[in-house]
C-alpha cells in the first residue's frame, strides 16, 4: 500500500491541543482514575513515560490509546500501536517504549507542519 503524503496542515491538526473533553484521561483500571490527562501528542509522550506500567499495560491492551491516536487522525501511530499491543512486552518496558513512539512521531509531525522548535501542548 502506497504510502500517501500528509499535508501541512494536518500534520499542525494532528500536533494542535485538543479539546477538554477529547483529551485521554489516564487510568490505573475500569473506574480507576489517575487523575492525569493529555490534550496533545506531546504531553501525552511526557505523561506516559512516568505512568504506573499497571495503567500503560490496561490502556494499550483495551486498545484506549490507538482509539485516542484515531480521534487526533493519525493513522500511522494506530499501527505503531497495534503492533505494540500483540506483542509480549514486560510491563515495565510499555511507558517508555511508548513515550518515544510517540516522541519520534512528534518529530515526524513538526517536520512536516514546518514546525520544528514549536512545543504543542
Amino acid at each position: 500500500m502506497p504510502k500517501r503524503n500528509m499535508s501541512k496542515a494536518e500534520a499542525a491538526r494532528i500536533l494542535g491541543p485538543v479539546e477538554p473533553e477529547r483529551a485521554f484521561y489516564f487510568y490505573r483500571g475500569l473506574e480507576q482514575p489517575l487523575g492525569s490527562s493529555s490534550r496533545s501528542a506531546i504531553e501525552f509522550a511526557e505523561v506516559v513515560k512516568d505512568l504506573d506500567p499497571a495503567s500503560v499495560q490496561f490502556h494499550l491492551e483495551r486498545g484506549d490509546f490507538e482509539n485516542w491516536f484515531r480521534m487526533l487522525g493519525d493513522q500511522t501511530m494506530v499501527n505503531q500501536l497495534a503492533t505494540l499491543r500483540k506483542k509480549s512486552t514486560p510491563m515495565e518496558q510499555l511507558g517508555p517504549i511508548v513515550s518515544t513512539a510517540v516522541r519520534l512521531r512528534v518529530t515526524q509531525l513538526q517536520k512536516t507542519a514546518g514546525n520544528h522548535n514549536k512545543k504543542n501542548s
